[in-house]
């Protein structure tokens, strides 16, 4: 087991701690079938910004490479009560269709932490979120919003819906001359109001200075109840957390049919864009007759490919070259040497050519010919033979 270890990558083994701290918490892991109904995702496709993959089963379904995990969970805890009240974790593919690339798949590490919204539940999310980036890179930092700060000022807008999207593209992209523009000639909308849009996309950073900036403007009670959750929230975070690694950005926005508390998102080091993203969806769970809610977060671990400079790994210590002289002999030297944790790969010398052997990476070649071995690297030194398996 610990060559095993040893020998995975640096990504391998940074998922592996992260997954052994969700089980340290109690989180249980959960599978999840690769394909779903394509009605799942027609059906809450405004949730989904993926190509979804399509295929025809042999009963005449029409079939989804699973584009989201989320939804699938979300059927799997309805479909599950024993599920209601778990806290669970996966590590999953998603499957998208792209124009230029084709067909993708991306691996995600996630938790869903299912139950109704409270400022503990809310940090102990937040808490392994940040735990789970630090574990990634250390200098990391986790961003928080809150969907109802948005809906909260956008609900009783007398505005299209295609006008709100617009406007909600711009906050995102922190545009405020944009929001300007679309929202200037509006007489049915008051100056306070449209001075506090315009001021959104720059309300980011510490809690306390944007709450400041806030109550610059007459906001409701909704935005006052949101700010004494978040401050809560936020001052049990600091008591385990440094300052630094914790910014708030209401200029953060997801789906507000699915959405309805905080969203977070991850950023580390030497990386430029979210490496983690969740927050608390309990209207999308409550599409599937679940009233307990959820929230959680996904890791896109594909993103970690290439971000670590692995040592160079070998593909196994030992390579024997053997001929048919004694089988038995071999494989109990096989066996010496598996029993020390070294990895052995065994070539017929009939099938092997001289060159053969350059396409690995392998500390020491040994020749077993006529029931003996014959360590053909090393001199003037023992071998590992020598060191490990003879007695």
């Amino acid at each position: 087991m610990k060559n095993y270890i040893k020998n995975l990558s640096k990504k391998d083994l940074i998922l592996l701690d992260i997954r052994k701290m969700y089980d340290s918490y109690g989180y249980k892991r959960i599978s999840l079938p690769s394909f779903e109904e394509y009605d799942l995702y027609n059906e809450n496709k405004d949730f989904i910004d993926r190509n979804v993959l399509t295929v025809m089963s042999p009963n005449g379904k029409l079939l989804a490479l699973r584009p989201d995990i989320t939804l699938s969970v979300a059927k799997k805890i309805s479909k599950d009560q024993s599920l209601k009240y778990s806290k669970i974790y996966y590590q999953e593919n998603t499957y998208n269709l792209t124009k230029y690339v084709g067909y993708e798949e991306d691996e995600q590490l996630g938790i869903e932490l299912i139950g109704k919204e409270s400022t503990f539940l809310d940090f102990e999310i937040v808490d392994l979120a940040i735990k789970s980036l630090d574990i990634i890179n250390e200098k990391s930092m986790i961003t928080l919003s809150h969907a109802r700060f948005i809906s909260s000022i956008f609900d009783n807008l007398n505005l299209e819906y295609e006008v709100k999207e617009e406007i909600f593209d711009c906050i995102n992209k922190k545009n405020s001359h944009d929001i300007r523009k679309i929202l200037e000639n509006n007489k049915f909308i008051s100056e306070n109001v449209k001075q506090l849009i315009y001021k959104i996309p720059e309300l980011s950073g510490d809690l306390e200075d944007i709450e400041k900036e806030l109550l610059k403007y007459e906001v409701n009670d909704d935005i006052k109840k949101i700010l004494l959750e978040l401050k809560q929230l936020n001052n049990l975070l600091f008591k385990f957390h440094k300052k630094s690694k914790i910014v708030f950005d209401f200029s953060i926005i997801k789906n507000l049919n699915y959405y309805n508390g905080i969203i977070l998102q991850g950023y580390i080091e030497g990386f430029p864009n979210v490496i983690l993203t969740g927050g608390r969806y309990d209207k999308l769970f409550e599409k599937f007759g679940v009233d307990t809610g959820a929230v959680g977060f996904a890791i896109l671990t594909d993103s970690l490919k290439g971000y670590y400079k692995d040592e160079d790994k070998n593909d196994f210590e030992i390579l024997i070259a053997y001929d048919n002289s004694d089988f038995e002999k071999l494989v109990e030297i096989v066996n010496d040497f598996q029993e020390k944790g070294l990895r052995v790969r065994t070539e017929n010398i009939e099938n092997f050519k001289e060159n053969d052997s350059e396409i690995f990476n392998y500390d020491e070649k040994y020749l077993f010919k006529n029931g003996n071995l014959i360590n053909e690297n090393v001199k003037n030194e023992r071998s590992f033979y020598d060191k490990y398996c003879s007695s």
